[in-house]
């Protein structure tokens, strides 16, 4: 019985530290700005890609405000997915991106040397971009195809 006792504990132990790994390494995709107080002018529900995280159905909030957008977990997500904010200036380009077995993402890649991109999955990506383009954001339209997420960041 003691064996048994110690072999749950490790266990619970081993998750544990495998679910603070992986929201450590979730919220090193995190880009914080100060964003002003703004009225929700849209909202979309989907899932993210970014490094070290991958999430599939309506986790995900992707917000547009007057200032920019805001991507976040839901509330039974935010603990795993990563608030990533820019505004409508700070965006280069948004792009369509896909996995060989995934939906068609809308990737956002900031201006600059920041290499923080991170790409909304959604069944609505194109209507997310005609959004963009209201706001004067760049887009391409064509999908490319990615093999892994680490070629977001290439």
């Amino acid at each position: 019985m003691p064996l048994a006792i110690i072999l749950v504990l490790l266990l619970v132990l081993l998750c544990v530290t495998g679910v603070y790994i992986w929201r450590r390494l979730a919220a090193s995709n995190a880009r914080i700005i100060d964003a002003p107080d703004g009225e929700l002018r849209q909202l979309f529900y989907g899932g993210v890609m970014a490094r070290h995280i991958i999430t599939s159905g309506p986790l995900v909030r992707l917000e547009f405000f007057d200032w920019g957008i805001r991507l976040r977990g839901t509330s039974l997500s935010r603990w795993v997915v990563p608030t990533w904010e820019a505004t409508y200036d700070d965006l280069a380009i948004a792009e369509l991106i896909a996995l060989p077995a995934s939906r068609i993402a809308v990737c956002f890649r900031p201006r600059g040397s920041d290499p923080r991109a991170i790409a909304f999955l959604s069944d609505r990506s194109q209507l997310v971009l005609r959004v963009l383009e209201e706001h004067d954001v760049p887009v391409n339209r064509a999908v490319t195809k990615i093999r892994r997420v680490d070629e977001l960041y290439q």
